[in-house]
């Protein structure tokens, strides 16, 4: 953590009030965020990408920020959504200024014989807008095509636009709502802070993956929705195997497979059982993992067509994904390279990531045969696609595969072709 630099000689930061307008609150907002992380201007324009200049006139109130600003500083100060709820209030406040300075230009005074109060009905225009089962509808919309998306772009690429509409989603939560569209709303946020922590998790800040997996499971808790509960708690035990907290890969798996109970699909159980049975090969349970690897596959094949609207297209083939990483934990190399080989032939050309993860997986596989120069190959392909996405993620998990080789002469070429990303 950096600390908080002595100010040099110039002016004494400007005192705030933050009662003076909801731009003004806004402003002592960011700063309170910033000097509660030792942070400066300057070190905040860093992590931001903008001036610290312009970062001072927010702070201050003397210029109103773009979306993209707020929702940069809300991520870079952990807020939480917080700064991005206070934005919809700003805009308003500020259209209402801007619309008032003209009428005043304009006119100056009331139209003669009017006893109507123009400035009251203006102000209209600062009252949240209604929500409607319409606008939860394309909402619920939004996050299904981040997800596309997700495939097609960079981690980098979607973090502002899936934090911002995580913080719609939140901001729409502090507006009345009929019981049954909070719900939806609830579950939609709840969702979305999912899918960012994931994001955030493929940019290796296990920090804020923290931080959004607490705001959905907080979300999640209030609508009761423990399908999709179930499925959040889940992915926190991929993203704690990912980083080798074993226990913790464990303990949320089995919380998922009890919170999900009856209120899921069996494709979704099958997958539960999965991610356990992942936790506990890695966590040395080989029988257990066994089982539930078993459980999986008898799920999965009494599978109709019903699935949970959340859920992703789990299907045999990404169930042999697992099944390989099974394989894989235990020792049998071989039977796990079969498994990744037929997961691989039912990857969509466009799932790009994931082509890349399984193909690290088999690399691991091919590393345990003996087959180091097949290892590189495939490690090279995978490098490749990472590299494009910005996934640390990915990285990582090459950089685990290239320390289990590091006696071997064959390391000198992944670090080359490393080096070539680099330069």
């Amino acid at each position: 953590m950096t600390t908080e630099r002595k100010r040099g000689r110039g002016r004494p930061a400007k005192a705030l009030d933050p009662g003076m307008s909801l731009l003004a609150a806004l402003g002592a907002k960011v700063r309170e965020l910033r000097k509660g992380r030792s942070l400066t201007l300057m070190e905040l324009g860093e992590l931001t990408g903008y001036s610290w200049q312009h970062l001072g006139a927010v702070e201050r109130g003397s210029v109103a920020p773009s979306e993209s600003v707020i929702v940069a500083c809300d991520t870079a100060l952990g807020a939480g959504g917080a700064l991005n709820r206070m934005l919809p209030g700003v805009i308003r406040e500020q259209a209402h200024l801007r619309h008032s300075s003209e009428a005043a230009r304009r006119s100056g005074t009331e139209a003669p014989g009017s006893d109507v109060d123009w400035g009251r009905l203006s102000a209209c225009g600062k009252r949240d807008s209604a929500v409607t089962s319409a606008v939860v509808d394309d909402i619920e919309m939004i996050t299904m095509y981040q997800r596309r998306l997700y495939h097609e772009l960079t981690s980098t690429q979607m973090l502002v636009p899936v934090d911002g509409h995580l913080g719609l989603l939140l901001s729409l939560l502090e507006t009345p709502a009929p019981d049954r569209l909070r719900r939806r709303i609830v579950s939609a946020a709840g969702e979305a802070a999912g899918f960012s922590a994931w994001i955030w998790f493929d940019l290796g800040d296990h920090f804020k993956m923290g931080r959004r997996y607490g705001i959905a499971m907080d979300a999640l808790a209030e609508g009761d929705d423990r399908g999709l509960r179930s499925y959040v708690s889940a992915y926190q035990a991929v993203t704690a195997d990912a980083a080798g907290q074993a226990g913790e890969a464990v303990r949320h798996a089995s919380a998922a497979l009890d919170m999900a109970d009856r209120s899921v699909t069996r494709v979704t159980r099958s997958w539960l059982h999965a991610v356990n049975a992942t936790a506990c090969a890695h966590a040395g349970d080989s029988r257990t993992a066994l089982s539930q690897l078993g459980q999986a596959h008898g799920a999965l094949e009494e599978a109709g067509d019903e699935r949970d609207e959340w859920m992703y297209d789990f299907d045999h083939e990404r169930l042999l994904g697992y099944e390989g990483n099974c394989l894989l934990e235990l020792g049998r190399y071989a039977q796990a390279a079969r498994s990744f080989e037929y997961a691989l032939s039912g990857v969509p050309a466009t799932c790009v990531r994931r082509r890349a993860e399984l193909t690290v997986d088999l690399a691991q596989a091919r590393l345990g045969e003996g087959e180091t120069a097949e290892a590189v190959r495939l490690a090279r392909e995978a490098i490749t696609v990472f590299a494009q996405r910005g996934s640390a993620s990915g990285m990582s998990r090459v950089r685990r595969l290239r320390d289990r080789m590091a006696d071997q002469p064959a390391v000198r070429e992944l670090d080359d072709f490393v080096r070539t990303w680099q330069e």
